[in-house]
């Protein structure tokens, strides 16, 4: 049998510790935020970019719906006054149709200026932002503009379907100018949607009463 040799472990000396005194801690945090600070500058600049860009995309969409619904009804009245119309079927020619079709021009017009209203309210905007943030009430803001475009759109429909039925071009002028009232009344500004979002970041947001006359800002 052999023996097992014996190895010694040599001793590593003890590492000479220093003292943490508070000097040292606090030039420790300012070397870390000296190192950290031209990133954290980077991502808060970045920021007025990031909503600039939703900004401009969702108000972009939101015009672009609007005049997709003033070309309908631009084309409806060409095709009004060349006498196109679609083939309806004769059960669509009595009075309560044409009754319904002037009562959708009503709902519609005044549906999209009381929709516009109560979905632009101050409050409830100021708690869009609270809950979903920026993005959030631009998407409100271009959703809003669509409905109520789709609303003028479709009183230019109706007013088509009304021309068609009674052969009268009338009908469709008097629907057209209610439809081109509600999109100049509908059409966004983007001006106007800048100062909805600065609103919100003021310390009273939109629900903050106006400074009184003669008194700045």
């Amino acid at each position: 049998m052999f023996a097992r040799p014996y190895f010694v472990r040599p001793v590593c000396p003890p590492r000479p510790q220093t003292a943490l005194t508070l000097p040292a801690f606090v030039a420790d945090v300012r070397i870390f935020f000296l190192i950290v600070e031209p990133y954290l500058g980077r991502r808060y600049e970045a920021l007025p970019e990031i909503i600039g860009g939703e900004l401009e995309r969702r108000h972009r969409s939101a015009v672009l719906s609007v005049a997709a619904m003033f070309a309908l009804t631009a084309l409806l009245v060409v095709l009004a006054y060349a006498d196109v119309r679609p083939p309806l079927p004769a059960s669509l020619h009595n009075s309560s149709v044409q009754g319904a079709l002037w009562f959708s021009i009503l709902f519609f017009g005044l549906g999209a200026m009381a929709l516009r209203r109560a979905r632009f309210s101050a409050m409830r905007l100021q708690v869009i932002t609270d809950l979903r943030g920026i993005p959030g009430l631009l998407a409100t803001l271009q959703r809003t503009t669509r409905l109520a475009a789709w609303c003028g759109g479709a009183i230019a429909l109706a007013g088509y379907l009304l021309t068609s039925l009674q052969g009268d071009i009338g009908y469709m002028l008097k629907a057209a100018v209610v439809a081109v009232a509600v999109l100049l009344y509908c059409y966004p500004r983007r001006s106007a949607w800048q100062r909805v979002v600065a609103a919100t970041q003021t310390p009273g947001g939109l629900t903050a009463p106006p400074p009184a006359k003669g008194t700045s800002a």
